[in-house]
Formats: structure tokens, C-alpha cells, sequence
């Protein structure tokens, strides 16, 4: 049986990297889809993990909030635990969390490298894989989902590591989709091109620092080289995942999903 194959009363998903940005956009979408969730995050995080909590009540959803470090293996591990004891289940798990430092390649230390790596790739990994044996034990499939980006088709100067941790995450991904059909559970990643969030901004301070320009300069040639005019929204990719974990896109699997605004053709 798959998740599109049952009508469940109650549908529970974990969002990590939840606090702000496109996690706490994902967070917000799923619960008006119906979805009670699992809001995980660094603990430094938590008084924005409770705001988060707060605006999904409003709206008339539940959630509980699981501080969350995705590097640590028994963190992970518990947070998926903690999920099932506190809400029952599990059918979605969405690894968003991510960090996306700048610096060129002869700069970069094998220490920053190893962070990238850990955060990105280790995060995604115990993820998914702690969701996948929780999945399994249900019996009734389920959704694994994950942040790339088209620097996970691409490369850029300036950004190899984290290109090549995205990369990196899109390999997993397949192999997940791969082994785990075979229990209803399909996996997928979101690729985003430009998100104007807190993350982005940093980007752009340290680009536009590197190039001698004024600070929002680079955020601004990305919307002028878009088709649409515009760089993405949280939203716009809350609303792919909401997609991805809907019964619609029940054989949909192995995809790295683009959303681009069309600045990325494939």
C-alpha cells in the first residue's frame, strides 16, 4: 500500500530547518494541507521554532516543536521517535535544513568543507534514513523529501562546496527512491534558483563584498536575468513540497524538481 492508496484521519510531517525562511514557509503550507508537524531546529533556535507553533495554531493546526542538531545521528533519531510518540506517525519528512557559506576555492579549509558536507549531505542522509525505517515499520509508504538547489546541476564560482554537497544530496535522493519504492515511499528534492530570505541575503553581502558593489546588487541582477522578473519566494517553494506530498504526485519519485521561475532550462 502506498500513501496515496489510504485516507489517513490524521497525516503528521516533519519539517527540519523549520525556524525561518523556507522551512518555517514549508512548516505553514503542509498545516493548511492538513498536516499536523513535527517542527525541527537548531536549539538556538527555539524561541522561532514557538512562533512558528504559534501561527500554525492560528490557522487551526497542530504541531509540536523538537529541537534538532541534523548532524547528530541520535538527535535525528530521536526527533523521529519523538514525532510518532507525540503525533502518532509519520508520512512525510521534509530535510530542509541547510547552509550555504561563500568562498572561493584556494580559501576554502578542508574544516569549512567538512561542515558543508555535514550539515547538507550527513543531515540529509540520517534524515531520510530514520524516517525510511519509520516508514517501513508502518507499512503504509510515505514521502522523504529534500533541499537541493540548481547548484545541485550546476556549479558556480565561489560556491564549490556547497555545489558539491547538493550534488551530493541529489545522488542520495536517487538512491533512496530507488531502494525504497518497493515500500510505497518516494523521494524527491527541491531546487530552488534565488530565495529572498535571511539566507539569501548573506549570500549576496558576501558576493557583492567579494565584487567591490553595493550590498543587494547581485540580488538585483537575478531578478532582472529572470523570466518572470522576479527571485523566489519562500512560498513559491513551500508550494512545490505541498506538491511533492500530496497524493498527486504519488509516482513522482527520484526527481530533483526545479523551481526557477524559468532562469533554469532543462
Amino acid at each position: 500500500m502506498t500513501l496515496s492508496d489510504q485516507t489517513p484521519t490524521r497525516r503528521v510531517a516533519i519539517v527540519t530547518g523549520a525556524a525561518q525562511g523556507i522551512g518555517r514557509a514549508i512548516s505553514l503550507r503542509l498545516a493548511t494541507e492538513g498536516f499536523e508537524v513535527a517542527l525541527a531546529d537548531l536549539s538556538t533556535s527555539s524561541d522561532k521554532l514557538q512562533e512558528v507553533s504559534r501561527d500554525i495554531k492560528k490557522i487551526g493546526g497542530r504541531s509540536v516543536t523538537i529541537p534538532t542538531d541534523v548532524t547528530v545521528e541520535a538527535e535525528v533519531y530521536a526527533l523521529v521517535s519523538k514525532t510518532v510518540e507525540e503525533l502518532g506517525r509519520l508520512d512525510v519528512m521534509v530535510a530542509n535544513a541547510g547552509i550555504a557559506p561563500v568562498c572561493p576555492f584556494l580559501e576554502m579549509k578542508p574544516e569549512l568543507l567538512d561542515k558543508i558536507f555535514s550539515v547538507n549531505v550527513r543531515g540529509v542522509f540520517l534524515c531520510y534514513q530514520a524516517a525510511a525505517k519509520q516508514m517501513i515499520k508502518q507499512g503504509s509508504g510515505g514521502r522523504l523529501i529534500a533541499a537541493c538547489s540548481t547548484s545541485g546541476l550546476r556549479t558556480g564560482p565561489n560556491v564549490s562546496g556547497y555545489c558539491a554537497s547538493k550534488f551530493a544530496v541529489r545522488a542520495l535522493n536517487q538512491g533512496a527512491a530507488l531502494e525504497f519504492g518497493k515500500y510505497g515511499i518516494t523521494a524527491n528534492v527541491y531546487c530552488p534558483t534565488v530565495v529572498e530570505t535571511d539566507m539569501w541575503k548573506n549570500i549576496d553581502a558576501e558576493i557583492t563584498s567579494m565584487q567591490g558593489i553595493e550590498a543587494g546588487t547581485y540580488t538585483q541582477k537575478r531578478r532582472d536575468v529572470n523570466p518572470l522578473g522576479r527571485n523566489a519566494t519562500p512560498e513559491d517553494i513551500a508550494g512545490m513540497v505541498a506538491f511533492l506530498a500530496s497524493k498527486d504526485a504519488s509516482f513522482v519519485s527520484g526527481q530533483a524538481m526545479q523551481v526557477t521561475g524559468g532562469d533554469w532550462l532543462s
